[in-house]
Parts: structure tokens; sequence; C-alpha cells
């Protein structure tokens, strides 16, 4: 289903740079509010009713097609197509894209707006809307992430969660070291960590880390980083390395941040690290009891008794070593 998604995806957005392409070369007519509009909320309104004959009247019923209740939705995508390729060199050409796009976002159609958008953003970069149109896209990918599937054969039934990331990404690109891209880079991250996937998550929480140092999600990435590090341990009888590397963010976590909120997590993180360390050693003096090997048993058995005591390890260590090697336990 995944390879259907992109191959429809690749034929779709090629479809859409044909149409933006007549475009390009009319960026520096683009960059402001045309003559006669102002923006508003994000988009450009008229300041004086045009002549409805006009193409900027036809633009300006489009608004308020949009603006109905309900939203005309697809008298507005029809009329905005027929525009765009009557009216190739206007400076309202990024408007109407974006009336497209929002039209298709109202019809609950997220996946077609993108088409619009990404027209927008590659051939107007210097417009006023283009902050807009990444918003825009920055909600599409929010919705995908949360479960919203593209349309196919009339159901919506292909997970766009990949173009969602792809989307994220490519923000970033777009407009670095904004607050939009902060929140993209951010939301990557979240994404697999709240979804299991840790390897993905260390490394996402990582690259943020490095795009962003000063962002102010620094302290939960710095967090969720080692909690995706310890959180990728699989038990005491595998790899501590995960274990290890989640100490090590974490110490410098309680370096940087002392008595912040997130202290109360780190120290949370550290017990469990602290316990799992101690399994950890006792399931190895328990492996070299089954192996013969008694000298390294009890040494780990007395290992586990003195770094953890008043733990139930400690207890469990102390008992099997009495019961098993007696003779050890006493020395």
């Amino acid at each position: 289903m995944l390879n259907i998604s992109r191959i429809l995806r690749t034929a779709t957005l090629a479809a859409a740079v044909l149409v933006g392409v007549a475009s390009v070369g009319q960026e520096r007519l683009a960059t402001a509010a045309p003559p006669g509009w102002e923006l508003r909320n994000g988009s450009w309104v008229p300041i004086v009713e045009p002549s409805a004959t006009t193409p900027e009247g036809q633009v300006a019923q489009m608004i308020r097609d949009l603006q109905a209740t309900p939203p005309l939705t697809k008298k507005v995508i029809k009329a905005a197509k027929k525009w765009v390729k009557e009216n190739k060199t206007n400076p309202l050409v990024p408007q109407v894209l974006l009336l497209q796009g929002d039209a298709e976002i109202l019809r609950g159609t997220k996946y077609r707006a993108l088409f619009s958008y990404e027209d927008l953003l590659n051939n107007f970069p210097t417009s006023e809307l283009y902050i807009t149109a990444l918003e825009r896209e920055f909600d599409c990918s929010e919705a995908f992430l949360k479960g919203y599937k593209r349309k196919f054969l009339g159901f919506h039934i292909l997970p766009v969660q990949e173009d969602a990331i792809e989307i994220l990404d490519r923000i970033q690109d777009r407009q670095r070291g904004s607050s939009l891209a902060e929140r993209s880079g951010m939301r990557v991250a979240d994404y697999y960590y709240e979804r299991g996937e840790f390897v993905e998550a260390v490394d996402a929480y990582t690259d943020f880390l490095k795009r962003y140092p000063y962002s102010q999600y620094v302290r939960k990435a710095e967090v969720r980083r080692a909690e995706a590090s310890l959180a990728n341990f699989h038990g005491v009888k595998f790899d501590t390395t995960p274990l290890l590397d989640g100490r090590e963010r974490l110490t410098a976590i309680a370096d940087a941040y002392p008595q912040t909120a997130e202290q109360l997590q780190v120290n949370a993180l550290e017990d469990r690290i602290y316990q799992l360390e101690g399994a950890k050693d006792l399931e190895i003096a328990r492996y070299y009891y089954r192996a013969g090997r008694y000298y390294a048993a009890a040494w780990y058995y007395k290992r586990v008794v003195a770094t953890w005591p008043h733990t139930h390890m400690a207890q469990e260590a102390q008992a099997e070593l009495t019961r098993r090697m007696p003779d050890k336990a006493a020395k």
C-alpha cells in the first residue's frame, strides 16, 4: 500500500509542478499584496470590493464562497483551477493557490491540498503568503500523524505518516531556525517516541538538539532522548549500552538544568537505571553459578549485596549465595 502511495504521490506532484511552471518568474509580482489588497490573518483580502467581472472580482468571490455556511468548496476548487490557467501572470496567483488548498482542507481532502500549497511554495518563495502555506502544511502533517488516511478508490485507506515526516523535514529546510521549524523537528521526534520507535526517537531528538541548541524545547528533547535511550534496553539479559547512554544523558541534564521541573523526572529515571543495573549483575551471578564458575558467581552475588543494599536484588543475592555457596558467603 505504501508503494502505491508513493507512486501516486509522484504522479500527482508532477502534475502540480506542471501547473506551477507557468508561474515561475512571477514571484516579484507576488512578493506583497497587490494594489487594492492587504494582508490580513495570513491571507490577502480586497480593501475595496473589485468589479465582479475582473480577475480580482473573481478572487473576491472565491473568498466569499469559502466563508459561506456551509463553504462552497467544490465551486471554489473548480473556479481556482480555471482562474490560474487564465491569469498566470496575475499577482493574485498565490492567493488563489492558497484558496484552492484551503477549499480542499474544508472538503476533507487534506492530501490534495498539498499540491496547491506546494505550487505556492515552489514558485513564490518570497510571497507574503509563504509562511501561511507552510503553516497549512504543518497542520496537514499533524492530521496525517494522528491517523488521517489518503483517499484511494473513493475511500480513505492509504496511511500517509511517511508523507507527514517528509513535509515536516521540508518545513525545517525551507524555514531554517524559525519557530515553525522547531515545532516541526520536535513533532517528528515526538511521533517516533509516542509510537515506541525509540531508536528513531533517539536519532530525531539528537538531530533536533543539533539544529536548535537554544530552543525552548531543549529540556524536553534532552529528557525524552534519555528516556528513549533507556527504553532501548530490552532486559537484563541483553546489551547494557542503552543503560549507559541513558545514565550519561541524565547526568548531563542534571548538570545543565538543576532544580527544574524535569529534575523529578530525571531522578525517577536514574532510580530505574539503578534498579536495572542491580538486576543485571544478579543475572550475571546466576549465569556463572549455572556454568559452574562458583568463584565468579560469588563475586557478583557479593557485588549486588554491597552495591545495591536495601533492595530486593540484594536480599535475593544474599539468600542465593548463602544457600548455594555457604562457604563463600561467610568470607
